[in-house]
């Protein structure tokens, strides 16, 4: 069975990838990652392995014997066309395994990286500007803060798990209830939306990119956040509209940001959000571990192996 590896990367990563890779596998990887050579080398595959670039209708047209996509990941809402998978029958499958551990340890890092200013002081000392006691009013810590944590799936509650070393008081919001005994377990509790944005220090967001989360963050709800507040955003970019965030935090009513994504990845040079001291950014980050991109492509692999051998995938969705 043949299999595109959909993400442009170096030699590193491609042997990270076929370093689990299982006997009657051909994984195909890219040279230049043009669109040009995504197409060609579509064409003969029989599954995909897909990530931060989307997959969209002429790919999925070009590769006449697609049968599979496989999604390195949980997002694939805004990153696969699953009406054209739909048209063909083509099956789709998501790997969560790893992801959520990671990107629960790059939120909290964000949020402590937020309330220390760590990468204007990083910057500054490494320019030989010291600032020992400069930022004392203005930075703060993250125990017995308030979170908000804006749903509360795989990710949302490793995460919660995290915050109970750090004794915060836990919101949540999410259109599931969550069962009693797991928000005893993780000392959550569950409130209305704008009631989550009232109360928090820290407001994180962990949901997909749909119709409903588009812009869920606009200036009407950095409004209604705390004077103060910090913003997480390890989700994707486009659930918070960027000019109402640059706004917010220009008028200092917003007293931070940590982003990992972005209305447009890779956002314009320079970013209007790079003068900002409170400001962390990373480049779509939080899940590329080491670890975690084993462990993805441990599961990715033994699925594809399930279906080149006529089983039934693990972590199928079904797309009717």
């Amino acid at each position: 069975m043949k299999v595109l590896y959909f993400n442009h990367g170096g030699p590193d990563l491609y042997d990270l990838v076929r370093g689990s890779c299982v006997p009657g596998i051909e994984i195909v990887t890219l040279e230049t990652g043009s669109v040009e050579e995504r197409l060609a080398k579509i064409s003969d595959c029989d599954a995909v392995i897909v990530g931060g670039l989307r997959l969209d209708r002429r790919y999925i047209e070009a590769g006449k014997r697609l049968r599979l996509v496989h999604h390195q990941g949980v997002g694939y809402h805004d990153t696969v066309d699953t009406d054209a998978l739909r048209e063909r029958q083509i099956a789709l499958a998501i790997a969560p395994g790893g992801t959520s551990v990671g990107v629960a340890e790059h939120t909290l890092m964000m949020m402590l990286a937020v309330g220390k200013r760590l990468t204007f002081v990083d910057a500054e000392l490494r320019q030989g500007r010291w600032h020992a006691n400069d930022l004392r009013a203005e930075s703060h810590q993250l125990s017995a803060a308030t979170v908000g944590i804006v749903g509360l799936g795989r990710i949302g509650k490793e995460l919660a798990r995290l915050l109970t070393v750090f004794g915060t008081t836990t919101l949540y919001h999410d259109i599931l209830e969550m069962p009693a005994a797991i928000e005893r377990q993780l000392k959550v509790a569950r409130v209305r939306f704008d009631e989550l944005l009232a109360r928090s220090d820290i407001v994180t967001l962990h949901v997909p990119l749909t119709d409903l989360t588009r812009h869920m963050i606009d200036a009407a709800a950095f409004r209604r956040m705390k004077q103060g507040a910090f913003l997480i955003n390890c989700a994707r970019g486009p659930v918070v509209s960027e000019p109402a965030l640059v706004d917010a935090l220009r008028s200092g009513h917003l007293g931070g940001a940590g982003l990992d994504t972005f209305e447009v990845e890779p956002p314009p040079s320079p970013s209007p959000l790079a003068g900002f001291r409170n400001v962390v950014m990373t480049p779509h980050h939080a899940p590329g571990t080491v670890e975690a991109m084993r462990l993805k492509m441990t599961d990715i692999f033994a699925n594809i192996d399930r279906f080149r051998r006529g089983e039934p995938l693990a972590d199928r969705i079904e797309l009717g």
